[in-house]
Order: C-alpha cells, then sequence, then structure tokens
C-alpha cells in the first residue's frame, strides 16, 4: 500500500507542463568529491558527476562558466549534476563493480494556482535534495516522496502489481530492463542566499505538493522544476536478495539515495527557454532557444578538465574493490552501524590526461585512409592505451606521427598515406575513450587522434553544420561501445532483440560500382513518399531493427529535425561520407561507414523481421523519441 500511495502522490499534478529533457547525460567523471558539501576536501562517498569540465573540489559559478565543454548537449549549460554511484555486491566474492549510469535531467516549468512567474537559477546556487543518512521513509515528507524507485518491464508482465510499482526504495526482486533512481529538487527559493549550511534551507518544496505547486512565503521565488532520473543497468548481473545494491555511501535500502546540482548556466539563455518554449513537451528540439546550441557531437566528446583523484572506486575490471572507498561500511540501517572495515589513504590529484612525451603534441582528429591505413609504418594494440602510450611507443621506433583508433590501437608512420591527409575533421568524431584512461579520448571508428613530434601543423576542420538539404536541422553525433569499424565488409547483421525500434534504411554505391545510377530515394513498399530528390548512388534498402541493448546501430553520426525526410536524411549522411543512412521516428536519422559497404551491399534482415516501417506498428514510448538523447526512449514525465 505504501508504494501505490507514494505513486499515486507523485503524479498528482498534471504531466504536461512545459519541460525539455537532456536525456543519456553520461558522467563527465566518477570520483569521491564533493564540492557543496565538502568543499575543498575530499568527498565522504563516491559521485556519478554530470555536466562541465571543470568540476573539482571547489565551486566558483565563473570558473564553471569557463569550462571548454559540458556532457549536457545543450553546451551554454555548465552546470554539474551529481548523485551517489551505485554498486553491484557480489555474494560470493564481495566485489563490488558499480553499475553504469546515465542520467535524463528534466527542467519543468511547475508553478501553482497562483501562477507564480518561473524564474531561472540564479547564478551561483547550489543545492542538495534527498539525505544520504535517511533510513525511515516518511510518507508525509515531500523530501522523502522526492526520492523514487521505478522498476523498467517493457513485457507488460508486471503491469498493475503493487510489488512492481514506483516505490520510495530498492526493489525486492530484478528489473528486466534496468532501474531509474529518481529524485526531485525544491523549486522555491528564499530570493536571497545561494547556498546554506544544510545546502537545503535556502530552498523549499512547494506548498501543494513535492514536483509543483505556489511557493511559501518563506521561500516566496518560484524557480524552475529540477528532476533527475539515474539508470543502473541491474539486470546484468543475478539479484540474490536485499544487499545485492548498496550506494557509495554503504545503502543498501536505496532511502539515502540523493542529488547534487551547482549552477552553471548562461542564466539569461535559461530565462528565454523558461518564458518562450511553451510547445517543448520533453523535446528540446521544440524549444527554439535551446536547439540553436544542442551539439551532442561536443557533449560525446567532452572530458574532464581538472585534476582527479587517484582512487581506485571500481571502474577497472582488472582491479576490483571489495571495500567502498572512505569510511563506508555496507549496513542495511538495523542495529549498530558497522565500523570502517580499513583507513584508507587520502588519495591524491593527478592530471586527468597522461601528458605527451617531451617534444610531442596532439593535432587533431583525422579520417583513416580510403585505401589502407593512414599510418601504416608500425602498430600496436593495449587495454592500457593512452595517447601518451602511442606516443612512446612510436617515438620509440623513431616516427614522426602517432594516431590512437578505436580507443585500444596506436599506429606510426613518418607521413600520412593511403588517400589521408592531416586535414583536421570534426574532434568530435574522435570521441572513443582511451582503454588506459576514460579521461581522454583515442580517436574513434576510422578516426585517428593525430599526435606528432615533427612541429608539423594540421588544417582545422570543417564547419559541422548539418547538410542545407535538412532545413532547420540540427547537428548531433552518437557514440557508444558498440561503434564498428568503418573499413568495408560485404555485409553487417544487425543483432535482433525483443524491444527494438525500427528505421527505414538506405545504402550507398558509390565509384567503386560501375552500375550506380541516380535512385529516387522513397519509403520502401508500405509508406508512402515524403520525398522526390534523387541522390547519385543510393537506394532505398528497407526496414531495420535499431536500439539493440539500448545501442544505436547506426552510432557515428546523427541529426534531428521537424522537417525530416528520407532525402534529408540521405543529404546529410552522403555530406559527411557515409555509407549507410537511417530514418528513425519520423525525425532522427542515423547514419555510420561500418554498416555497410559502397557496393551496395545491405543490413541483413533480422530473422523474422519485416523489410518495411509500418508507421502505425505499436512502439514503447515513441512519443519521447524525437531528440532527448540517448536513453531518452526509458524516461517518464515526473
Amino acid at each position: 500500500m505504501l508504494s501505490k500511495l507514494f505513486t499515486l502522490a507523485s503524479l498528482a499534478l498534471a504531466v504536461n507542463a512545459e519541460h525539455w529533457i537532456f536525456g543519456g547525460s553520461r558522467p563527465i567523471v566518477t570520483e569521491r568529491l564533493d564540492s557543496i558539501v565538502n568543499p575543498g576536501g575530499i568527498g565522504t562517498h563516491v559521485h556519478s558527476v554530470v555536466g562541465a569540465s571543470k568540476f573539482s573540489q571547489n565551486y566558483d559559478y565563473d570558473t564553471l562558466r569557463s569550462s571548454k565543454c559540458t556532457t549536457i548537449p545543450v553546451q551554454p549549460d555548465k552546470s554539474n549534476y551529481w548523485a551517489p554511484q551505485a554498486y553491484y555486491k557480489d555474494q560470493h566474492t564481495g566485489v563490488l563493480t558499480p553499475f553504469t549510469t546515465g542520467f535524463n535531467i528534466y527542467y519543468l516549468k511547475r508553478n501553482g494556482p497562483k501562477n507564480q512567474p518561473v524564474k531561472a537559477f540564479p547564478a551561483g546556487l547550489r543545492m542538495v535534495a534527498g539525505n544520504p543518512s535517511r533510513k525511515v521513509y516518511n510518507a508525509s515528507n515531500f523530501e522523502d516522496q522526492a526520492v523514487s524507485y521505478v522498476c523498467l518491464d517493457y513485457s507488460g508482465a508486471h503491469n498493475g502489481d503493487p510489488d512492481w510499482a514506483e516505490r520510495p526504495d530498492f526493489f525486492d526482486h530484478t528489473c528486466p530492463n534496468g532501474m531509474r533512481a529518481q529524485v526531485f529538487f525544491p523549486s522555491c527559493w528564499d530570493g536571497k542566499n545561494l547556498d546554506s549550511a544544510d545546502h537545503k534551507s535556502h530552498m523549499s518544496y512547494p506548498i501543494q505538493n513535492f514536483n509543483g505547486g505556489d511557493c511559501p512565503d518563506s521561500h516566496p521565488v518560484q524557480l524552475v522544476s529540477l528532476f533527475y532520473e539515474m539508470f543502473l543497468n541491474v539486470q546484468d548481473f543475478p539479484y540474490y536478495g536485499a544487499g545485492s545494491w548498496v550506494f557509495a555511501m554503504g545503502d543498501t535500502t536505496g532511502l539515502g539515495h540523493h542529488g547534487d546540482f551547482q549552477n552553471g548556466w548562461d542564466v539569461n539563455l535559461l530565462q528565454s527557454a523558461i518564458d518562450t518554449c511553451t510547445n517543448a513537451n520533453g523535446n528540446v528540439m521544440d524549444c527554439p532557444v535551446l536547439a540553436a546550441v544542442f551539439d551532442q557531437a561536443a557533449a560525446d566528446a567532452c572530458v574532464i578538465e581538472s585534476e582527479v583523484l587517484s582512487e581506485n572506486v571500481g571502474l577497472d575490471p582488472a582491479h576490483p574493490i571489495t571495500v567502498l572507498p572512505g569510511c563506508n561500511p555496507i549496513w542495511d540501517g538495523t542495529g549498530n552501524k558497522p565500523a570502517c572495515q580499513q583507513n584508507d589513504a587520502i588519495p591524491s590529484f593527478v592530471s586527468a590526461q597522461e601528458p605527451l612525451p617531451s617534444g610531442w603534441q596532439a593535432l587533431g582528429c583525422i579520417a583513416e585512409g580510403t585505401n589502407g591505413r593512414a599510418l601504416a609504418s608500425a602498430s600496436t594494440k593495449s587495454d592500457n592505451m593512452t595517447q601518451a602510450t602511442c606516443a612512446s611507443y612510436c617515438a620509440a621506433k623513431g616516427f614522426k606521427f602517432a594516431g590512437v583508433e578505436f580507443s585500444d590501437e596506436c599506429y606510426c608512420g613518418n607521413s600520412v598515406a593511403n588517400g589521408a591527409s592531416t586535414n583536421l575533421i570534426n574532434g568530435d568524431l574522435c570521441s572513443t575513450k582511451c582503454a588506459g584512461n576514460a579521461n581522454e579520448m583515442c580517436g574513434g571508428a576510422a578516426r585517428l587522434t593525430l599526435l606528432t613530434n615533427s612541429g608539423v601543423s594540421a588544417s582545422p576542420a570543417a564547419s559541422s553544420a548539418a547538410s542545407t538539404s535538412a532545413a532547420s536541422a540540427t547537428t548531433v553525433a552518437t557514440s557508444s561501445s558498440a561503434v564498428t569499424s568503418s573499413k568495408a565488409t560485404s555485409s553487417t547483421k544487425v543483432a535482433s532483440s525483443t524491444k527494438a525500434a525500427t528505421s527505414a534504411v538506405v545504402t550507398s554505391s558509390a565509384a567503386a560500382s560501375s552500375t550506380t545510377s541516380n535512385v529516387a530515394i522513397s519509403l520502401p513498399t508500405g509508406g508512402a513518399s515524403n520525398s522526390t530528390a534523387a541522390i547519385s548512388g543510393w537506394t532505398a534498402a528497407g526496414c531495420r531493427q535499431d536500439d539493440v541493448n539500448r545501442l544505436r546501430t547506426l552510432n557515428v553520426d546523427a541529426f534531428a529535425s521537424n522537417t525530416m525526410t528520407l532525402a534529408a536524411c540521405v543529404a546529410h549522411c552522403d555530406s559527411k561520407g557515409h555509407t549507410i543512412a537511417g530514418l528513425d521516428a519520423a525525425a532522427i536519422s542515423g547514419s555510420s561507414s561500418g554498416s555497410a559497404t559502397k557496393t551496395g551491399a545491405v543490413l541483413a534482415a533480422p530473422t523474422g523481421s519485416s523489410s518495411t516501417c509500418d508507421s502505425h506498428a505499436p512502439a514503447k514510448r515513441n512519443h519521447k523519441r524525437k531528440a532527448f538523447g540517448r536513453m531518452h526512449e526509458n524516461s517518464d514525465l515526473f
């Protein structure tokens, strides 16, 4: 009954208010720092931190605003958003494995009956929601109600089952499609203080409900509402009962979940979005002032700028941990809290990126050769690969150039060859994390991060703007651990999935074939044509499954447009040199160089699938697929 009442309270307000979502935002760093609660020092427990690249042990609004980038797709938002890292505890070995996390971050316009004006976060504001020490649930307390969990099961097998309903603590069973840990922040400000001793008193929840309503006289300023969904891949680990899941502060109940926020917004931009984006219903692209600065590619390529703690938090499978960093004994809240299992040495701060050898510099991102490797004289591969590791390897062999590709590959040469050049392409195309250091990038799919000790300069990258054929489009790029090599293969199969979306797929057969011709782009049989454009060498290849295991099949580049057509999608992908294009959910175009060749090969259809994309076929939550970012299909209004 508790969870059922909790859910009803959560949904008391209308859910169709103006809002937008930064979907699938990845952490910029995972470490034991908290610039709000423990400024200038080491935090008490590990956090998963999303946002601006200058996150550090101290918060200063101007410093944060000077960050080079953020993992939030709207780059002028240089805020940081964080929550405690969650771990899986192995029942037999005691090894603590961090869950993979990603955040959906909601901005909601939630005023009450008085219709108070909603204001942007003031410069310098910071706040905390939730309590890491909490061990009980008070159903009448808004702060307690603001923390909740959702068990994701797309099969619908447990619809209506109260044991699977949204609840204020961890579930007593696994979740087939993952679990969301959620926190809703207070939205009423006292109008004076940017922080308070407990980091909460300067803020208040509204009068009517924790997630919307009028502000009390003590906190009269209505701010935009902020809500986090943190995704945890609990489905990837066997559930054995209470204690399977534990937060970084040792909590096995889930009641101690919390969130922190420090503002780094361009305040005028945020206020403009609040005032003008009246048609936004989750989709950032429905908010023109935010769509204009939406850059998923920059978010994907962003790495931490500041120093990081030299502390093992469990992210490296080669060095597992059995004790939570800091003094955080695992405890379910009953009896006396256990003593710390060990006294950790105080970790030091180190550079996030390993320095290159003397005389070496990074030039930027280049494309692989068209007829072979750009750097073909020597190569190596390592699970510990970094830019510095590659440069040192090539330097030891006497080469002037080094290139890191696809996380763990290193290539050397005295010049670039086989059709490659030192002309730089957009840096976001080299956004694969180094195998040996997640805080730096090591190339991408058929893309090299080029390093040199020769003093050679490189030509700057061309503009990343989308093709003019795609009117009103915003260019974004996607990345994932499933990016495939762009070296041509005769065919590539798409793995089947019981929860897969579908995309219309178009392939290119380029100049290598003597039989190419202009092909009018149209939907496969069963769909009405929405284009009369003819683009040389392209042909429709039918409908294929997407989002296998929550990863995009075409994952090198993408863009979204409210005026999307097949021709616009193909024109964009063709302009980027890709050989396959796909249109998903009416407004999203994706492309890749690794899923088909330029000789007419196509994606193999999964067993039992149709070659047509039926616009009337049921799809779960497709109303939210448009342009939220990755993991947006798992989001809910709250």
